[in-house]
């Protein structure tokens, strides 16, 4: 190669790693906005899938029409477009997507009996508890803590009582 042939090589290469180096700070701002927006999204819930949590927990089939009532009537919160509001994420086609704050749904399908504790007041349950091994315990009580439910368990070993156990550190013994 010649000299002008190699000096030209380095330019289009330097300009190319100059456009690189732009594309990869978009891309990281870009990563940035969707991880943040992944994170608020979990605080949100959709029609759908109230319809799937009520069935999940008492067995009911309900309707689009029932959940958007309960939205009209102001049961729900506050209604959000999730396209608007979660421009980055990618979403479905089609219709307009509704999403709710979770802490309003839950408290209100608590109220109307529509979302229950996974175990009851009594029930016999195995505690993971801070990386030890699982111990047996009894539910004593059971609260909706915004999003989840949280448990105060006895061991049966101790006698000592476990407060503020999320349902999912729990299991059926």
């Amino acid at each position: 190669m010649k000299r002008e042939e190699i000096e030209e090589a380095i330019r289009a290469t330097e300009e190319r790693m100059k456009a690189d180096q732009q594309t990869l700070v978009e891309l990281k701002e870009r990563l940035e906005i969707v991880v943040s927006q992944e994170k608020e999204r979990l605080h949100y819930i959709s029609s759908k899938e109230i319809i799937d949590l009520i069935y999940k927990h008492t067995g009911k089939k309900n309707n689009m029409s029932t959940i958007k009532r309960w939205a009209d009537e102001g049961y729900l919160g506050t209604v959000l477009d999730e396209k608007e509001k979660f421009w980055a994420l990618p979403t479905k086609q089609g219709k307009k997507r509704f999403l709710y704050p979770k802490a309003d749904v839950y408290s209100f399908l608590f109220e109307k009996g529509y979302l229950q504790p996974q175990y009851k007041v009594l029930d016999r349950v195995s505690v993971e508890a801070d990386g030890q091994p699982p111990e047996a315990g009894i539910v004593v009580s059971s609260q909706l803590l915004k999003t989840e439910f949280m448990y105060t368990i006895q061991l049966e070993s101790s006698f000592a009582l476990l407060k503020d156990i999320p349902e999912n550190k729990l299991k059926p013994c």
